[in-house]
């Protein structure tokens, strides 16, 4: 019982942040606001595709685009696979991932690169959908594993799907032509 309501907390607390950080759903808006940081290399936009949760699991579909703060924009493709509670479906939708750099980066040429997304990130996600919901993801991984992806997400549709979906998440990505 205490894992399912772990969970549940979980999941209520993504929402609960990612509604305190409403506003910040368009990249060029967190480059500006993160401007003066030394951690923040900017943002992250991927359309999601939706899917079905099969109790233990779900994998989307990421197409994505890095903006950099010199205004270098790069595509991606990508998928997210869930790992844990996963129960119920999605419809396909928005993220935008704050893009932050680990102590290694800072004031490296490689945190300014375009490319530096590319690889594997793993981390932890939780998420709630009933008709609308939110939900949150924590992953790091990228070049020499010095990258952390944060996301928040809020899907005000009421017809975003239903969904309870809480642990593992491993993100692969991969520069497009």
């Amino acid at each position: 019982m205490s894992k399912c309501l772990s969970a549940a907390v979980a999941a209520i607390l993504a929402t609960a942040t990612g509604a305190c950080q409403t506003g910040q759903s368009d990249p060029q808006a967190l480059n500006k606001e993160y401007a003066n940081s030394k951690v923040y290399i900017r943002a992250l936009s991927c359309n999601v595709s939706g899917s079905t949760g099969f109790v233990l699991g779900s994998t989307k579909d990421l197409n994505c685009v890095y903006l950099t703060k010199d205004g270098v924009a790069q595509a991606y493709a990508g998928t997210i696979r869930k790992f844990g509670i996963d129960l119920g479906y999605t419809k396909s939708g928005h993220m935008v991932w704050h893009v932050f750099q680990l102590g290694g980066l800072v004031g490296s040429t490689l945190s300014t690169d375009p490319k530096v997304l590319v690889g594997g990130f793993i981390g932890e996600q939780a998420q709630i959908v009933a008709g609308a919901g939110g939900g949150g993801n924590w992953l790091y991984g990228g070049a020499n594993n010095q990258v952390v992806l944060q996301a928040t997400e809020i899907q005000g549709s009421g017809n975003a799907g239903y969904n309870l979906a809480y642990g593992v998440a491993d993100i692969s990505l991969a520069l497009k032509n």
